[in-house]
Parts: structure tokens; C-alpha cells; sequence
């Protein structure tokens, strides 16, 4: 439990500074013990030098800055409480960046998306150092690191001060540098509770085999926790659709549930497809629904079923019909994406489609 105490004489300043401290406290489900400290002996005997202030477990001291500077200082107080508990059970959604155009497209996907689930951004950049031999031994550039780290450090000011104005509603950004492996430190990262990972991918050819591209396929398999993928420009003005791919609609009961409380299907249509690869398949729309009508919740959709042999044209159709349209593909139990999650369809997938991608595994409970 956190114990805070918040220094002030009751001015309009200090109970907005105690109750937006409040409203994220309560909403990340933190314990704290709150006590208020108004009375100016008492003040000057804990050596606060300017009200309002917010002091954490007798340690930690944050000030409020007046004039212009209030906002900045009262959103970097309460982040710092937060980041105390890890933001509670606030969604954390990490961003990868390599300072590309295409991972500050999925910035920008993820922006919207925090904004939805009142959740917290992540901006992660994992560095990996490149060595030099000299004589039989190894040379780390720290320069290079510095950089970097400086980088992203710039990119997370940037971001926070541009929802300043408004930073009781817009989500907060953390900056996590990292030095390691990529596709390992993602993968311990996805474990973590309450957590979505979002990354841009850059399309077809040569481009994508990069570092970063090859990274978001990595995560295809490795991913702990939901992983949205967004190809460049998708998804620019909001997701007005979400569709669902999927063989067994029972089978997939479980992350069918998962994307309709990621995706926000109250701001969007959501529609279920099944493919249809054979005569011997009877599945059809009645069908479908008999199964899906216990698991949606009252929400509406739409029921589409695609007759194609080929999987990938029938994916095809789907992935680049819209880049406002969201395209889920779930692995669970034994359907379309079984056995490793067809390595292959998903990478022709995050391949080819200009829509953003939601994939939900096995590994996602």
C-alpha cells in the first residue's frame, strides 16, 4: 500500500492536484493511504518548500509546479506514483521503436487504442550493440548506446507534451530502453499481466526482411499477450470494422470474447468469417450464429462466409479490402490457424495485408 501524503492550503490548485491523484489511483485499482497535510506547521516541519506538493511513503517528494508548468508537473507526479505499481491494473501497451516511420505508425494506432482502454504506452527500444574486434577483443561502442537511449528519451517528451494541455484524458508514455536481444526481451516483456503489444510492419519485400520487420514476424510465435500488427497507413482514421476470422466459432469462444473487449466493438461493426474450403463443409450463417449469439454479449455482427480453396486468397480478400478494418486471427483450440499458427499464413498475412492485424495464441489467456 502507498502511503501519500498531499501538502496544501486548500486553494483550487491543491484539490485538483488530490483529485485527478485520486481518480488514477482508484481507476488502476492502487491501495493507498491518503492523508492531507494543510496546516502550515506541519508543512514547514517536513521541509515542503512549495504547495501543493505530494510526498509517497515519506521518501519520495513530488512538486507541483505553478504558472505554466502546473499541468506538466501534476501529469509527471501522477505518473511517477503510478509507475510505483507498475500502473496497477491499467493497460500496458507496449510500443517497440526503432525511430522508423513504420513503429511510429503503430505509435500513433496505439495512441488511439490507449485512449480506449484508459491504458499506458509503453515506447520501448531495445538496443542491440554492434562490436568491433580490435586485437582478440570485443569493443561496445557506449556512444552508440547514449544515443540511443537520448533518442528515446526525446520521443516520450515529445509525446507527453504534446496531450499536456489535455492530460487528463490523453494516455501517459513511458520510455523502456533496454540493451539485449529483441525478439527476447518482447517476449519476457509480453508475459507481464495486463499487457498488449503493438508493432508496424513494413509490407512486402526487401524493406520488411530489416531488422524491425523481421522482429514483428518473431513475434508472431513468441508473443505472450495480444499482438497487433499495423502495416503502413493503416487503420489513419480509426477502426470502422472489425472481422473476425475463424473455423470454429466455439472453439474460438475464448479470444472472441478478448477482441471484442480490445477492439471496442460498440464504435465499430464486427462481423465473423468463416472460410468455406470444401462441399463437405455445411457450416452456413445459421450455424454460426447458434454458437456465436451465446459469447457476444448483445453486441450486433454480421456473418460472412468466403468459399475458397486456397486459404490465402480467401485471407487475401479479407486483409486488403480496407485499412480502416480490423482483421482478428485467433489460434485457439484447433481451427484455420492451428499447428504453430500456420507460420505461413500469418507471415503472408502481416505480408500483404494493408489492414491492422490483431493475433491472439495459444499463449494468450
Amino acid at each position: 500500500m502507498l502511503k501519500i501524503k498531499i501538502y496544501g492550503t486548500e486553494s483550487p490548485s491543491y484539490q485538483l492536484v488530490k483529485t485527478k491523484l485520486k481518480t488514477f489511483l482508484d481507476n488502476a485499482n492502487i491501495s493507498y493511504e491518503l492523508q492531507e497535510v494543510i496546516r502550515i506547521p506541519e508543512i514547514m516541519e517536513d521541509n515542503i518548500a512549495s504547495v501543493p506538493a505530494v510526498k509517497v511513503n515519506d521518501d519520495l517528494l513530488f512538486e507541483i509546479k505553478p504558472n505554466g508548468k502546473f499541468n506538466v508537473s501534476l501529469r509527471e507526479t501522477i505518473q511517477g506514483i503510478l509507475q510505483l505499481q507498475n500502473y496497477g491494473i491499467m493497460t500496458k501497451i507496449i510500443v517497440p521503436t526503432d525511430f522508423s516511420e513504420a513503429s511510429l505508425n503503430a505509435y500513433n494506432f496505439a495512441h488511439r487504442l490507449a485512449k480506449k482502454l484508459s491504458g499506458v504506452i509503453k515506447l520501448t527500444h531495445i538496443y542491440y550493440p554492434t562490436a568491433t574486434d580490435v586485437n582478440q577483443f570485443v569493443v561496445v561502442n557506449d556512444e552508440v548506446e547514449k544515443i540511443h537511449k537520448e533518442k528515446l528519451e526525446e520521443y516520450v517528451r515529445s509525446f507527453n507534451q504534446d496531450w499536456i494541455g489535455n492530460f487528463v484524458e490523453e494516455p501517459m508514455v513511458e520510455g523502456v530502453f533496454k540493451v539485449g536481444f529483441p525478439v527476447m526481451e518482447l517476449k519476457e516483456m509480453s508475459k507481464e499481466k495486463d499487457t498488449i503489444l503493438v508493432m508496424g510492419t513494413t509490407g512486402e519485400g526487401g524493406a520488411f526482411k530489416k531488422i524491425f520487420g523481421s522482429i514483428s514476424l518473431d513475434m508472431i510465435e513468441k508473443a505472450h499477450c495480444p499482438l497487433f500488427l499495423i502495416p503502413p497507413d493503416a487503420g489513419t482514421s480509426g477502426i470502422n470494422k472489425i472481422t473476425f476470422l475463424s473455423e470454429d466459432v466455439d472453439q474460438d469462444a475464448v479470444h472472441l470474447g478478448m477482441a471484442l473487449k480490445l477492439c471496442d466493438s460498440g464504435q465499430s461493426q464486427f462481423g465473423i468469417v468463416h472460410f468455406k474450403q470444401n462441399d463437405s463443409d455445411h457450416v452456413d450463417e445459421a450455424s454460426i450464429r447458434s454458437i456465436a449469439d451465446k459469447h457476444m454479449n448483445g453486441v450486433q455482427y454480421q456473418v460472412e462466409i468466403i468459399s475458397n480453396k486456397d486459404v490465402f486468397d480467401g485471407i487475401r480478400e479479407v486483409i486488403t479490402r480496407d485499412v480502416n478494418e480490423l482483421v482478428v486471427l485467433s489460434t485457439k483450440h484447433r481451427n484455420l490457424f492451428q499447428n504453430l499458427f500456420h507460420k505461413s499464413v500469418t507471415e503472408f498475412a502481416a505480408l500483404h495485408s494493408i489492414s491492422p492485424l490483431l493475433i491472439l495464441t495459444d499463449k494468450v489467456s
